[in-house]
């Protein structure tokens, strides 16, 4: 359960009440939604057609310390994804992930990603993302099988390779790289992005042999 002070930094986070309560369920309209990426970089190509699905993942990225270079090594991410294509002409939407990050990195431990859209944020649970091991190694996977209207669609998900990676045009540091990822497996989607990245990055170096880390990000993902 959320303490009082949680709740003083929720209402002080500027939340989404009026957006997601008049927009709750998802199922949206996409066609006027555009990939919104700095105009000066060429390394993501925006799609020419609308996106299937505009969401937010709420987790936390993963990292191992190497032995060999004593910095941390990415082992993968973990999130929750929800719905907000509802909110995609509202003012709201345009930080949406930064709001979702105060209330996300002020949860204590006991509250997960899911909790943490389902009763602030409101919008509709469409999936997981997480890891699957490949042929070629870890490999990104958003999997819509379990939730809402794709639940028991055994074909609605995506295993996706990076094709394009942008550092973060603010605070690349400390937050998680933009990306477009391209197909491998999976009838969910042809093309996914990660964009709007808040957080994820973990600490510049690390004593080999110490424990993994997991660093709470959110982001935008849109899948084309």
């Amino acid at each position: 359960m959320f303490s009082f002070q949680l709740i003083s930094t929720l209402a002080s986070a500027a939340l989404l009440v009026s957006a997601t309560s008049t927009h709750r369920g998802g199922n949206c309209d996409t066609s006027k939604s555009v990939l919104d990426l700095p105009t000066t970089q060429t390394t993501l190509i925006v799609p020419s057609t609308a996106p299937l699905f505009v969401t937010l993942g709420v987790g936390v990225q993963n990292y191992s310390c190497s032995s060999t270079t004593s910095a941390y090594t990415s082992i993968g991410a973990v999130a929750s994804l929800f719905d907000i294509s509802c909110l995609a002409e509202t003012p709201e939407f345009a930080t949406i992930q930064a709001t979702a990050s105060i209330i996300w990195k002020n949860a204590p431990p006991s509250v997960k990603a899911h909790i943490i859209g389902r009763h602030i944020l409101t919008p509709s649970l469409l999936g997981d993302h997480y890891f699957v091991t490949s042929d070629t190694g870890l490999a990104a996977k958003w999997d819509f099988t379990s939730f809402g209207r794709f639940a028991g669609n055994t074909s609605a998900f995506v295993i996706a390779a990076k094709v394009g990676d942008l550092p973060a045009p603010t605070g690349p540091a400390a937050n998680v790289d933009w990306l477009a990822l391209n197909n491998v497996q999976g009838a969910l989607a042809s093309k996914v992005f990660r964009i709007d990245t808040v957080g994820g990055q973990p600490p510049t170096s690390c004593v080999p042999g110490s424990d993994p880390i997991s660093v709470k990000y959110t982001a935008k993902y849109l899948f084309y």
